[in-house]
């Protein structure tokens, strides 16, 4: 039986997300450096605690990725991905209101449900030999990365960056029901046996 040790950290590969609408309320900043792990809870905007672009004509921005780490023993794949907030590089404008925290919350939920369908591919993939593990790995990263960067693109488009209020009711209903019917994928923690392979 051929061991197979590898360990890889992909956090170069981020979702950044910008979001615009409507200001009316003032909200106090508190500054902290931990990343915020989907499920966790729902974001506030004292998570918000990047520094504002002078230039921006934007109200709040929201710093969202897919972690991944990996290792394998034997024939079983240990991987560990989460979706993650980085309150150090997401920053929102005074007079934010709770609208416009919820276009930033279905942001991260939309990285959390590509991160969902990751999982699964992962789960259900056959790979083709333990020399191109870590290649196929990558690969499928790289597909959910631009996947998930596609749909962002979008749900900003559609919604006018929270604008449209229509679209924005639509895309929160949406995003709920990808995340229901992706639910046996939330859990970060997945084990992949890949004994079929005898090279």
């Amino acid at each position: 039986m051929k061991q197979l040790v590898q360990r890889i950290l992909l956090l170069g590969l981020t979702l950044t997300i910008i979001s615009f609408g409507v200001r009316t309320e003032q909200e106090e900043p508190n500054v902290s450096n931990e990343y915020i792990k989907w499920g966790d809870r729902k974001l506030n905007w004292d998570d918000f605690s990047g520094d504002i672009p002078v230039d921006s004509k934007f109200d709040a921005l929201t710093h969202s990725a897919i972690n991944l780490e990996f290792e394998g023993e034997g024939h079983l794949l240990k991987f560990n991905i989460e979706t993650i907030f980085d309150p150090s590089k997401s920053w929102k404008k005074e007079g934010v209101d709770k609208y416009i925290l919820n276009h930033e919350q279905v942001h991260f939920d939309i990285t959390e449900y590509h991160a969902r369908i990751f999982r699964k591919k992962l789960k259900t993939r056959r790979y083709k030999s333990y020399d191109t593990i870590e290649k196929e790995i990558t690969d499928l990263f790289n597909e959910s990365f631009k996947t998930a960067s596609e749909m962002q693109v979008l749900y900003d488009n559609q919604t006018n960056h929270s604008i449209n209020r229509r679209k924005q009711d639509k895309w929160n209903k949406k995003v709920k029901n990808m995340l229901s019917e992706t639910s046996s994928y939330k859990n970060p923690k997945l084990n992949v046996n890949v004994s079929y392979l005898t090279n």
